[in-house]
């Protein structure tokens, strides 16, 4: 049986990180059987220091696109088949544009905003001993400040990062446009990647900002993740401990 190591569920998501949703997500879409071990306290034994990683009977993969990459050549998933060459190539390049932009926006928003802040601390690190409990908070969100900035994205103002965001969720809706998945009416990997992030942005009421409240008023998008969501997150068999 396959171990899924992350955080745990944020209101009706199965996990605050995007990567770990992807990750179930593409599982789940799969049918791959997998057990959910939640914690922060895994970041200790993650092999790149992040969530998610998985442990398959003693083969140990971190990053959720090395871990996808894996799943699909183990069991060999034919997902993406009806795919042509030319929607496998768009499909990577809006993952690109999601793992490394939209991220960025939704991080900025819940560890920088003030009111968002002590909710995302809590979130994260109310596991820890009282005394850590204060120290690896601040230490964490310094970390962020300092990844948002050479990242890029903490280089701009707050206006600026929800136009970036704003433009990169119309290009979502648009290349949805009046579908039921992403490329057409079967579902693939990508619909996972989008679901992963739509869902942090939409199904989310924990966290408040200008760009949560954008992303709702995307009608498509907002379908789409209700639909997904229903479909592979509410059936009854439970993949938690």
């Amino acid at each position: 049986m396959i171990n899924v190591y992350k955080f745990g569920p944020l209101d009706k998501i199965c996990d605050p990180s995007p990567f770990c949703v992807k990750v179930e997500a593409y599982c789940r879409l799969v049918g791959i059987p997998y057990i959910s071990q939640c914690g922060a306290r895994f970041l200790r034994s993650a092999p790149k220091g992040k969530l998610p990683y998985i442990d398959d009977n003693g083969t140990i993969i971190a990053d959720s696109s090395f871990i996808i990459n894996y799943l699909r050549a183990t069991y060999h998933d034919t997902l993406d088949d009806h795919l042509t060459l030319t929607e496998k190539a768009i499909a990577h390049a809006f993952t690109r544009m999601i793992d490394e932009n939209l991220y960025w926006v939704l991080s900025f928003a819940r560890w920088q905003l003030a009111p968002n802040w002590p909710i995302l601390k809590n979130l994260f690190f109310r596991e820890l001993p009282p005394l850590l409990r204060e120290i690896v908070p601040i230490l964490a969100r310094a970390k962020v400040t300092s990844a948002l900035h050479k990242q890029g994205m903490g280089r701009h103002s707050e206006t600026e990062i929800f136009e970036i965001g704003a433009q990169d969720l119309t290009a979502l809706s648009d290349l949805l446009s009046d579908k039921t998945y992403f490329f057409g009416d079967k579902p693939c990997s990508f619909d996972a990647v989008a679901y992963s992030i739509l869902a942090q942005f939409i199904l989310s009421d924990s966290f408040s900002a200008p760009i949560f409240d954008k992303a709702k008023t995307y009608d498509n998008l907002v379908n789409f993740t209700q639909l997904f969501h229903q479909r592979y997150f509410l059936d009854p068999a439970s993949h938690d401990n």
